[in-house]
């Protein structure tokens, strides 16, 4: 048995050769058809049975529920800081302008010194 890879060719490499523009792999867009497929389904299965059958599965299996609500939630999340992209110049304005427009608290309303504040 010959060693190696029998069609080193990258341009054919994927392909027979009986009909080498078409690839042995995947189709271009395979997987959004798929998906949206089966999202279509998945929505019409919802609308016919509807909230009924997410109370029942989050009862009866709540492992279940879990795993599919954690499915559905985003695998990275980007966290920006938006007062990064300001300069120092631009940071002291905007607290400038802050304390010049929030109103400083009321004289009677302050805690006297000393004292802690209570949770009722």
């Amino acid at each position: 048995m010959p060693k190696g890879n029998p069609n080193p060719s990258p341009s054919t490499r994927f392909s027979s050769d009986e009909n080498p523009a078409r690839g042995r792999g995947r189709q271009k867009g395979a997987r959004d058809r798929l998906s949206a497929a089966f999202l279509t389904v998945l929505a019409d299965d919802f609308e016919a049975h509807g909230k009924g059958v997410v109370a029942t599965v989050r009862k009866k299996d709540p492992s279940t529920y879990m795993r599919v609500m954690a499915s559905l939630l985003p695998k990275e999340i980007e966290l920006r800081h938006p007062l990064d992209e300001l300069s120092d110049e631009d940071l002291a304005y905007l607290i400038t302008t802050l304390k010049e427009r929030v109103p400083a608290p009321a004289a009677d309303a302050a805690e006297p010194a000393g004292t802690t504040p209570t949770i009722n």
